[in-house]
């Protein structure tokens, strides 16, 4: 029980850097790509009210940054930390109910 709850706090401090990174590095990908292609983040969000997010914009903004962009950097952060803030939540949940299922 005590590692379970040890791999939790590890996983909620991964969450903790990745998901500011993540931001960051999305904030400042839209910032160079929007000069160059507006039409991208306007399709992003069809709907302002009720917006329904394609996942795939992500990776999109990954690859048209990389054809305006210099350095791949950014590009390449925000790609792992996409990836490690969507796996950390899954495996978060999925330890979290493991952790009630065996107290109970």
């Amino acid at each position: 029980m005590k590692s379970l709850e040890v791999f939790i706090r590890a996983m909620e401090i991964l969450l903790y850097t990745s998901m500011p990174l993540f931001i960051a590095s999305t904030v400042y990908l839209i910032a160079v790509v929007r000069k160059s292609s507006y039409d991208l983040m306007r399709n992003a969000v069809k709907n302002p009210i009720l917006p329904a997010i394609d996942l795939s914009f992500f990776k999109k903004l990954r690859v048209t940054y990389e054809s305006v962009g210099k350095n791949r950097f950014p590009s390449a952060v925000n790609g792992i930390t996409f990836w490690t803030t969507v796996g950390g939540f899954v495996v978060l949940l999925i330890l979290v109910i493991t952790k009630e299922l065996i107290t109970y």
